[in-house]
């Protein structure tokens, strides 16, 4: 996409350059989204901790290309409540991607991203939902689930109604 496109694209949007912010929010707005896994990276986050940088982008509608990214870790520190969260949304992502974790694999976050990458490009649906953030009210919680997307051609065609 070259300069113009990209301006126009901007414009497109709805942005306005004279009342509207350079750094206005990309993410997602809640709603169900076919995506598909793009990449499932570990590093550390900000204050240290290993985690799973897990991509996924939308493959159609109008947000086609836009990624959601969920980041999950597994350190001690972390309440036991945020733990089982992390755990049932890399645990969820898996199945959708057909993805069966064995003991290695789960050693470290490095070992199950690098399991996970496995399944990179395959589709499934997200439904993404927000809740507020009493602490941080500029920033919602974003909660997901995922389910495997349905096959809209499996009832379409009757052979009986078949041409030939």
């Amino acid at each position: 996409m070259g300069l113009l496109d990209t301006l126009q694209s901007v414009k497109n949007e709805g942005f306005d350059a004279k009342n509207d912010k350079v750094n206005q929010s990309q993410r997602l707005e809640p709603g169900n989204y076919p995506v598909r896994l793009k990449s499932a990276q570990a590093g550390q986050s900000k204050a240290g901790r290993d985690q799973i940088a897990i991509s996924l982008e939308v493959v159609s509608g109008e947000n086609k290309d836009r990624q959601e990214l969920i980041f999950v870790s597994f350190d001690d520190e972390l309440p036991p409540f945020v733990l089982e969260k992390n755990g049932r949304i890399l645990l969820k992502i898996a199945a959708m991607v057909g993805v069966e974790f064995t003991k290695k694999d789960l050693e470290d976050e490095y070992s199950a991203a690098e399991a996970l990458s496995k399944g990179v490009g395959k589709q499934f649906k997200m439904e993404l939902t927000t809740a507020p953030n009493k602490k941080n009210p500029d920033f919602p919680y974003r909660n997901y689930d995922f389910e495997p997307l349905k096959d809209e051609t499996e009832d379409d065609f009757d052979d009986e109604n078949l041409p030939f």
